[in-house]
């Protein structure tokens, strides 16, 4: 009965923790989405523009 126990308060805590890196992996990807956006659509910007204007320049 005790080794029962035993495994269940272990399943229990890996169960826990697992959740807990969820949270913590989601809470990170929702701090840097943010800045990545507009790193990438800065840069996006500035290729489009000098294609634009390399087309334009000829």
């Amino acid at each position: 009965m005790g080794n029962l126990l035993a495994a269940t308060t272990v399943s229990e805590a890996f169960g826990t923790a697992l959740t807990q890196v969820q949270t913590d992996a989601m809470e990170f990807i929702a701090q840097g989405l943010p800045i990545g956006l507009a790193i990438m659509g800065t840069i996006l910007a500035i290729t489009i523009g000098v294609k634009a204007f390399k087309r334009f320049a000829k």
